[in-house]
Parts: C-alpha cells; structure tokens; sequence
C-alpha cells in the first residue's frame, strides 16, 4: 500500500489536473469544478482530522504552518462553494476558477515543501503505509484512479456525454455501451 505522503501527492495531481482542464475552458468547467470539490473536500477534511496534528506531534514547531494550511484549506472550500452555487456563464466564472487554482497551487507547493516530509523523515515505512490506509478510507479514494483517468481519457476520444462527472463503473460502462 502507498504511504500517506504519496497518496496526498497523487491527489494533489489529480486536483491540478481537473483545475487546469477547467482553466483551458475547452469542456464543462462547472462540471469539472464540481468534481475538485468531490476529490477535494474529503481530502482536506482528513488532512485536518488526523494528517495534520499528526505532523505538529511530530514536529511542533511547525505548528504555525499546520493554521495556515487549515485556513487556506477553508478559504479555497469557501470559493468553491460560491462558485457552485452559481452558474457557469455568470461574470467573474472564469476568474474565480483561476482565482482558486492559484490558491490551490500555492496551498500545494508549501505542503509539499515544509509539511509532507515531515512525515517522510519522521515516520516509518510502516506509518505512513497505515496513515495512507486510513487516508483513502477517509477520503473514499481508489487506489486505482490513473485507470478511471485511462477511462476518462478513452471516454473523451470517443466524445461520450457527461463523462466529466462519471465515476470508473459508469466511464466503463458508457465504452463498453459505445
């Protein structure tokens, strides 16, 4: 099983990868949008419930950082909620997607830096194999997500309608179906 400090990375791609896709605007940006708060609202929640004050154990200093992150991660929820709540064509759609991106990726970049390798550093192999356990039960994530992107992928070449809010199940069904 992935440790805990992969499994947050492969997140944070995931993530990147449906910001960008909404940024370039060229597939239902709502739609994508929809699907960050999916894979990101459950991610934060578990980073906060036991990620986190896991990291200021191992290393209270840190402290300080482990608040930012938290309000950061509140901050981002609330813009997307806002977002959600309205509609893709309403003024300021577009800048608000870059708005929140660019707080993900600074949000992102510092964890990446000064959190994570805390737990790399401080942590055996064993430890952050059963913190990555509890992470994906908590986040409700497949360990397999690059084969429902795979999917995803297939699905778009075949130009498969709503395929952007599909899951791994539905994407195989609507190609087998095609």
């Amino acid at each position: 099983m992935p440790d805990i400090v992969e499994i947050i990375k492969e997140q944070h791609r995931q993530v990147d990868e449906l910001l960008t896709r909404a940024e370039e605007g060229n597939e239902d940006s709502a739609a994508l949008m929809r699907e960050v708060a999916k894979l990101l609202l459950p991610h934060s929640e578990a980073e906060e419930s036991f990620v986190y004050p896991a990291i200021r154990d191992l290393a209270g200093e840190i402290g300080e950082e482990i608040k930012d992150g938290a309000a950061e991660h509140h901050q981002v929820e609330e813009m997307l909620q806002n977002l959600l709540r309205g509609d893709d064509d309403d003024p300021g759609f577009d800048g608000t997607i870059a708005a929140i991106a660019g707080e993900l990726r600074h949000h992102v970049q510092e964890e990446e830096q000064d959190l994570l390798p805390i737990l790399t550093e401080r942590l055996d192999a064993t430890e952050r194999a059963e913190m990555g356990r509890r992470f994906l039960e908590a986040t409700g994530a497949d360990m397999h997500e690059s084969t429902r992107r795979e999917l995803y992928e297939k699905a778009r070449e075949q130009q498969i309608p709503g395929r952007s809010h599909m899951n791994k199940q539905e994407l195989a069904d609507a190609l087998s179906e095609s």
